[in-house]
């Protein structure tokens, strides 16, 4: 008798132990589900659409300085940077021309009267640039102060530089999510 209870409960014991281990399954699948946040956003209706900075103001008296062109889609942004400059500041050979491009591309935010840009360094193609590429690669983070605000004129400035850009919009389009 004492040999069919304990088969008995050592039985039960392994149904219990089975058991917990399939709900432990069950709640720890659950926790690693989750609804996809990286959803898009609308973004600021205002920026919608391509602005390009067409002119700088003294370029012939500066040693270097950035020009931009944007294209904002939605809560995204995809930039060209064309750099000027005049001498080498930076080393390298990829650096001995007077001007270069490199592009970003990235998500945007709005807070306050700043102009918030997360992104990456890509090739001209806004895919995936390698580290051992030319120019900068790697991580974007830049914002820029929002001074002025005009129907289809922006002026902004950097944060860590001193020349405000104007940058005008060439077309006007509606984030369709």
């Amino acid at each position: 008798m004492l040999n069919f209870t304990v088969g008995f409960f050592n039985e039960m014991m392994i149904g219990y132990h089975k058991s917990r281990v399939l709900y432990a399954v069950f709640f720890i699948s659950l926790q690693a589900c989750s609804f996809n946040e990286q959803v898009p956003s609308a973004g600021d209706a205002f920026l919608q659409g391509s602005w390009t900075e067409d002119s700088i103001p003294l370029k012939n008296q500066l040693v270097n300085y950035e020009q931009y062109q944007f294209k904002f889609t939605c809560d995204s942004f995809y930039l060209q940077i064309n750099t000027h400059s005049k001498v080498n500041l930076y080393g390298g050979e990829c650096y001995n021309t007077d001007t270069w491009r490199e592009y970003v591309k990235g998500t945007y935010t709005v807070v306050a009267d700043t102009l918030k840009l997360n992104g990456a360094f890509v090739n001209q193609d806004y895919k995936y640039k390698p580290e051992n590429s030319c120019y900068r690669f790697g991580k974007f983070e830049y914002d820029f102060l929002m001074l002025k605000k005009h129907q289809d004129t922006l002026q902004i400035k950097s944060k860590l530089q001193t020349l405000p850009h104007f940058i005008v919009l060439k077309e006007r389009t509606s984030c369709k999510l």
